[in-house]
């Protein structure tokens, strides 16, 4: 199929609903769907997977994309072979094996799917004329994609079924399929050689830089107590009352949408860092109210620090993806968007899966259920990557592309 060029830009946007509509529908239902197939105890290793396999593969196939491979095609071959081990996992759910088949197959599933969010970035900033102006309205789309999965999955009655999962791995494939239609992104480094170079270690080389040391730094530091929205809010809001608990998940993608017009339309006129405060500040606040509404059994308030996560999202790690494409060389915008990806989803991901889930036992499963206790602690830890990302970033000079 031939498309012009702008089609193939407006396929991003497509493409980007494709790619968040998927975890929209089954990672907030995980914990409910595991409940009902009595594997409640593997909530900690499910949400360690898909870090866990980001680590294996982020930095590989990011190089790649840099050095060998186009982003587009790398991208859709990816995400064929992921929905069907995506399908395989939760089809070994409803046929009744063992929970850990499901280990098995998420993990692979998330060995291949993990770079797909930084390839999509490097497709999307290398092809936008506009980046600052145009890169947040292409990304709202997959706030959209998350919001529909959400909604669908409450709308078809699968909050607590497999069959969000399978629904979410046709999905996925029909993705992969249009990610071939994007524009091309050829790679850009032809000197890199070696073995650092063929498995992405050269990007750690970016963390000798002070300014982009202090964001990866910080963000990581913020993205580990953030793990306990998609893992423990569900299971909040059926405890107060929720009936429909995927689909109140996606308040955070209303606002969200919001939150990314500002973006596009503020983005120019101010600095970038301090889209990051706002994002930190506010995440900061979002535990805040998850502890109020502990305090007062109260499932608004709820629904109100859900809503924070759409501004947090955006101003922290759309605006932080942003943020790297304008300090780094066009020859290490994969392996940098790679590595960002790998130090928040991978190390982050697996830290906060296991500490969460530990707090979550000591302060709320465990019998004393003191809601206000676990988020008060989590909102505490978060003011230690605010005030880092204040004093290595803020009122110090911007640095310009390395």
């Amino acid at each position: 199929m031939q498309l012009s060029l702008q089609n193939r830009r407006y396929m991003m946007g497509v493409v980007m609903c494709l790619i968040f509509m998927p975890p929209g529908m089954w990672v907030t239902s995980l914990p409910n769907i595991l409940e009902t197939h009595d594997a409640s105890w593997l909530l900690p290793y499910a949400t360690a997977l898909p870090p866990f396999g980001m680590l294996v593969s982020a930095l590989i196939f990011g190089a790649l994309s840099d050095r060998k491979m186009h982003a587009e095609r790398l991208l859709g071959i990816l995400g064929i072979s992921g929905a069907f081990f995506l399908w395989f996992g939760f089809s070994s759910l409803k046929w009744g094996w063992h929970p850990g088949w499901y280990l098995v197959f998420q993990g692979v599933n998330a060995i291949i799917s993990g770079p797909i969010f930084a390839l999509i970035t490097k497709v999307k900033l290398t092809n936008l004329p506009n980046a600052s102006k145009s890169f947040p309205i292409y990304s709202m789309f997959g706030t959209i994609g998350w919001m529909l999965g959400g909604l669908l999955t409450s709308q078809l009655g699968l909050d607590w079924s497999a069959d969000a999962g399978l629904l979410a791995a046709y999905i996925r494939f029909i993705m992969g399929v249009l990610c071939f239609l994007l524009p091309a992104t050829p790679p850009t480094d032809f000197e890199s050689k070696g073995w650092r170079a063929r498995l992405g270690l050269n990007a750690f080389g970016l963390l000798k830089i002070r300014e982009l040391r202090v964001f990866y730094i910080a963000s990581m530091l913020f993205a580990i107590p953030c793990v306990a929205f998609f893992m423990i809010v569900p299971i909040m809001l059926v405890t107060f009352g929720s009936e429909h608990p995927t689909a109140q998940m996606t308040i955070g993608q209303m606002l969200e949408i919001f939150a990314m017009l500002s973006l596009s339309l503020l983005g120019s006129r101010f600095r970038v860092r301090w889209f990051i405060v706002v994002g930190l500040i506010l995440g900061i606040l979002r535990f805040g109210l998850f502890a109020l509404a502990g305090e007062l059994g109260s499932l608004p308030v709820i629904w109100v620090g859900i809503a924070l996560h759409g501004p947090v999202y955006t101003y922290l790690y759309v605006t932080g993806r942003m943020f790297l494409d304008k300090r780094v060389p066009d020859t290490m915008r994969g392996q940098a968007q790679a590595l960002f990806q790998l130090l928040i989803g991978s190390v982050a991901g697996i830290v906060g899966a296991f500490s969460c889930g530990w707090l979550y036992q000591a302060t709320v499963s465990g019998g004393a259920e003191d809601w206000t206790l676990f988020w008060l602690a989590l909102a505490v830890f978060s003011v230690v990557p605010l005030v880092y990302f204040l004093v290595g970033v803020v009122g110090k000079p911007a640095a310009t592309k390395i």
